[in-house]
Formats: C-alpha cells, sequence, structure tokens
C-alpha cells in the first residue's frame, strides 16, 4: 500500500532538508514553509518515484495532501492501493 503521508514526509527530507513530524492528509501543502522551487522538486520526486507524469492541469487542483492523494489515485495503475 502506497501511504502517500509518509511519501511526503520522506520527500520533503530528500528535496528540501525538512522533518516534517505534524504533517497530516489535511495539511496544505503551501503552508508548509516551502518555496514554489522545492514544491516543483517535490512533484518531480513523487512522479519518479511512482513512475507517473502529474498534468499541470491536475497539480492546480492539488493543495492538501488528501488531493495528492487523490490525484495520485487517478495516475497509478487500476487496482493500486493508495492510504493518506
Amino acid at each position: 500500500m502506497i501511504d502517500v503521508v509518509k511519501l511526503f514526509k520522506e520527500a520533503a527530507l530528500e528535496v528540501d532538508n525538512r522533518k516534517l513530524d505534524e504533517v497530516s492528509s489535511t495539511s496544505i501543502i503551501s503552508q508548509l514553509g516551502m518555496d514554489s522551487v522545492a514544491q516543483m522538486e517535490l512533484v518531480s520526486w513523487f512522479e519518479e518515484r511512482l513512475r507517473v507524469r502529474i498534468p499541470d492541469e491536475e497539480l492546480q487542483k492539488i493543495r492538501t495532501i488528501s488531493d495528492l492523494r487523490d490525484v495520485l489515485a487517478r495516475l497509478l495503475p487500476p487496482g493500486t492501493q493508495i492510504a493518506a
């Protein structure tokens, strides 16, 4: 099962050297203190890690980690179990 919150914490540490212990599925990504470059690097990290391409129109829909989970659930192969 893919745990998006856990992956997000891992990505934030790798991409922006941020340890985000208090992150949950309802966390608003723009309020986590990362600049726009770090946010785009997070997108790239998820794309590489999960082998998906997140289209620009889908990126505009992502505000929270739960939104990210929903977008990934639509893009990953059917039957992929995903949690957030």
